[in-house]
């Protein structure tokens, strides 16, 4: 695993090369076995930051709270889009709804508000990959400008409220702001796309005045909005309303009209179900009300769920039946106390206290979680409001968590793989 900084420059060399690729990959340009070796570069390229981020997820406060997922997301989405991966497209979806939610009510960034000199530049910095992200969703038809109230429309509000009158974040953090007039690309690149959708005669004239609006993190030249918007909103909520039994009651394992040869699962993703039927045939799951759903990645099908909760009816008349699984694997009464190690790594060390079904996790890095073992045998887990679930492997020794994450009782981890 590249050390942060390592990591950053493949980020950010996987959304400056995937995105100018999107420009010209139905050009057919190259041939055949050409597209097939830059698609596969992409992938691995995407599987060294998609891997760093899933690990750091999990520890709140870490570089995977703040900008730096914004552009993971970016990157992550381009890869989806260029190699046909919907599930890395959704990955990057779900980075945009954790920017969104991180939006305060007067439009800043916590994380980025804290750079003392530095904050107007990260707030901006911050805003460049989400806006692009919504640029990416409005593409494949899903509007993310409407998320959490349009709380995007905020950012930029405050955004340009700053590069009128640079003062405003002096004042708030004591410390004059480092940027320089006129703004360029890497300050407002983002704002070319943004003001062909919604019109704004300040950020016009801004990008007027710009000598560049080009930018390499986003592959040169921003693009241009789709219009008009989607009319399918992707409403990502950050926290689940009290009636969460609905979103629960569809996830687990399925079985495409009732046949055991073509499984599917639907997850929990906290913002959203996940319906995958493979690695590239995916789509997420917004709840339409308790029993309702709707697949936007699969020409925007809505499902139904039975009564009792073993049949979805799909409105394209195919249907799912619940599988047969085999007795669960773990058992309330597991005994999972001890120490643990995340990602199998020595210098790692978490650990559990358990009483009974209920455990207490501290992940080694300042961070407590509550948590229990239900009925199915998962570790439903509590972290300051982030809800982790793990399923622990057969001998008891591995966690393995729907973050991506996964814990050891040894240091090395391969014994249980």
């Amino acid at each position: 695993m590249p050390h942060n900084q390592g990591v950053y420059d493949q980020n950010w060399l996987l959304s400056g090369t995937a995105i100018p690729y999107l420009k010209v990959r139905d050009s057919h340009a190259g041939t055949p076995d050409q597209d097939a070796a830059i698609q596969s570069w992409l992938r691995q390229l995407a599987g060294r930051v998609r891997d760093y981020f899933d690990m750091k997820r999990a520890r709140l406060g870490s570089d995977a709270w703040n900008n730096h997922i914004y552009w993971a997301g970016l990157a992550i989405a381009a890869q989806g889009i260029a190699c046909d991966n919907v599930n890395a497209f959704l990955w990057g979806i779900e980075t945009y709804r954790m920017g969104v939610d991180a939006i305060q009510p007067d439009g800043s960034l916590t994380a980025e508000m804290s750079r003392a000199g530095m904050a107007e530049h990260y707030q901006l910095y911050a805003l460049g990959p989400l806006v692009m992200l919504a640029e990416l969703a409005a593409a494949n038809g899903l509007d993310l400008y409407t998320v959490n109230d349009g709380a995007i429309h905020r950012l930029v509000k405050f955004d340009l409220a700053a590069l009128t009158d640079p003062s405003i974040l002096t004042r708030r953090t004591g410390v004059t702001q480092n940027i320089q007039q006129p703004y360029s690309g890497f300050d407002i690149g983002w704002a070319v796309p943004y003001v062909q959708r919604f019109p704004n005669p300040q950020l016009s004239t801004l990008i007027a005045k710009a000598p560049w609006v080009r930018f390499w993190q986003w592959g040169g030249a921003p693009p241009d909005a789709v219009i008009p918007i989607p009319s399918h909103s992707a409403e990502l909520p950050s926290v689940r309303p009290a009636s969460v039994t609905g979103s629960r009651s569809f996830t687990g394992t399925w079985c495409g009209q009732g046949d055991p040869a073509y499984p599917a699962t639907i997850t929990d993703s906290t913002a959203f179900l996940t319906l995958k039927v493979s690695e590239t045939n995916a789509s997420i799951g917004l709840n339409q009300d308790e029993r309702t759903i709707l697949a936007p990645g699969w020409q925007f099908i809505t499902g139904t769920l039975s009564a009792n909760g073993k049949r979805i009816d799909w409105s394209n008349a195919t249907y799912w039946t619940r599988c047969n699984t085999p007795k669960s694997r773990t058992h309330p009464r597991l005994k999972l106390a001890g120490t643990w190690y995340a990602d199998g790594l020595p210098s790692e060390v978490c650990s559990i206290g358990q009483h009974g079904s209920t455990l207490q996790l501290h992940n080694g890095h300042g961070a407590a979680a509550s948590g229990s073992i239900n009925a199915q045998g998962r570790l439903v887990t509590d972290w300051n409001g982030n809800s982790i679930v793990g399923m622990v492997s057969t001998d008891g020794n591995r966690i393995d968590w729907d973050n991506g994450t996964w814990w050891t009782r040894s240091s090395r981890g391969s014994q249980s793989n």
